[in-house]
């Protein structure tokens, strides 16, 4: 059983932005969202936890690791997709620029990658690995995985063998847990 989660509200977040690969803290809801998973996740039997490198996901991923006795396990293969020359920068009428090339993601993540950015395509790559990886050391364990808006894309995407094209429809927020059930090699979803 896989548990997926987006990581709390960021400062970013707060402040639409587009984070990307910034680093920027948890707020104060973001640190709430974090202690609500802990207590949402008490009773499952967690073998691991795991988190991108980035410190947002850490920090969520923090009083859920710590109630289960357990160190996160930081894989930089999840972290966010980077945004190139849109990192930092507001996705709304305050950046015109900046909200065009935003839609122009939004509308074809597979087919257009923004300036400076990584694809999604090499996203997808880098995160497949990453999962494969869980999935093989973690075998009938149930896992925690806390990561980011588009690297929870691809990983709801794979575990629930959805079709690519519907991967970027997916809204994972961080108000929302994902559990994955994995039988007989099918994901079901509850």
């Amino acid at each position: 059983t896989l548990f997926v989660a987006r990581h709390g509200q960021s400062e970013t977040n707060n402040q639409r932005l587009v984070t990307g690969q910034l680093d920027p803290s948890l707020t104060a809801k973001g640190v709430e969202q974090s202690h609500q998973l802990a207590r949402l996740l008490a009773s499952e039997p967690l073998a691991a936890v795991y988190t991108s490198a980035l410190a947002r996901t850490k920090q969520t991923a923090s009083p859920t690791a710590r109630m289960h006795g357990l160190e996160s396990i930081c894989l930089p293969e999840l972290n966010e997709i980077r945004m190139g020359v849109l990192q930092g920068r507001h996705r709304d009428e305050r950046d015109p620029e900046a909200a065009a090339l935003w839609q122009q993601w939004q509308d074809a993540m597979w087919r257009y990658c923004v300036p400076g950015a990584e694809s999604f395509a090499e996203l997808h790559q880098r995160v497949a690995k990453a999962l494969a990886r869980i999935l093989t050391q973690h075998q009938g364990e149930t896992v925690l995985i806390v990561g980011h808006s588009a690297t929870n894309r691809i990983l709801l995407g794979t575990l629930l063998a959805l079709p690519k094209e519907q991967w970027p429809g997916l809204r994972p927020s961080n108000k929302t847990l994902h559990r994955v059930t994995l039988c007989d090699e099918r994901p079901a979803q509850h």
